[in-house]
């Protein structure tokens, strides 16, 4: 039975490395938590790939903080990158590899620190659901973009899907390396190989 960890491996992802001043390669596959389907990650770590990330995520801060405190030791003793949701004073404060910004907040700018005082290696992800929201990623720092959702998602019921010619036209277009989100499954990551996606990102995916 294939499963996204077995899939993760086989796929050809986009093989054009950015041109980044972090100090080892981007990851290509992610696992988020999330607070009402996947609040505590640290079951599906070690389903992983090698040098893969997770992405914690909670909607009150001292709960980030618990997750983020809780969830980083394991993941670094499994050779696994954090990054912290939105929040760039947490992650450096756990020694974390990076921070993912939300589109609302890739849409006020860079991480709001100096960039002087941010380490070289220091991730930052970003959300974008459509082309505008891409180019403020790439103007907001952003090494990759998470653009969702690709397929239909329990995250967001009911919402449009931007179906895989939608995600493969604006991932081409993107200034900055797209990661795919949404929906993804072992049962439909396939239908990324002909895009130009540098990998893909899932909650409930890693499940399988």
């Amino acid at each position: 039975m294939n499963t996204l960890t077995t899939l993760a491996s086989r796929l050809h992802w986009c093989r054009i490395a950015p041109k980044t001043n972090l100090l080892s390669p981007l990851p290509r596959f992610f696992l988020f938590s999330d607070d009402e389907r996947l609040p505590d990650p640290a079951p599906l770590l070690r389903r992983l790939p090698k040098k893969a990330a997770v992405v914690l995520r909670h909607r009150d801060a001292e709960q980030l903080e618990l997750l983020v405190k809780r969830t980083t030791p394991l993941a670094h003793r499994l050779n696994l990158k954090v990054l912290v949701a939105n929040d760039v004073r947490l992650a450096l404060h756990y020694r974390c590899d990076g921070v993912h910004l939300s589109q609302a907040q890739a849409r006020q700018g860079p991480p709001c620190l100096n960039p002087k005082a941010l380490p070289p290696g220091l991730i930052i992800t970003a959300a974008a659901h459509d082309a505008m929201s891409l180019k403020r990623a790439h103007h907001a720092g952003a090494h990759l973009v998470m653009l969702s959702p690709v397929f239909a998602t329990a995250s967001h019921p009911g919402a449009k899907s931007l179906g895989i010619r939608r995600f493969a036209t604006l991932a081409r277009l993107s200034d900055v390396p797209v990661v795919a989100l949404g929906g993804i499954t072992s049962a439909n990551l396939r239908r990324l190989r002909l895009t130009s996606s540098w990998g893909f990102a899932a909650i409930d995916g890693w499940h399988d």
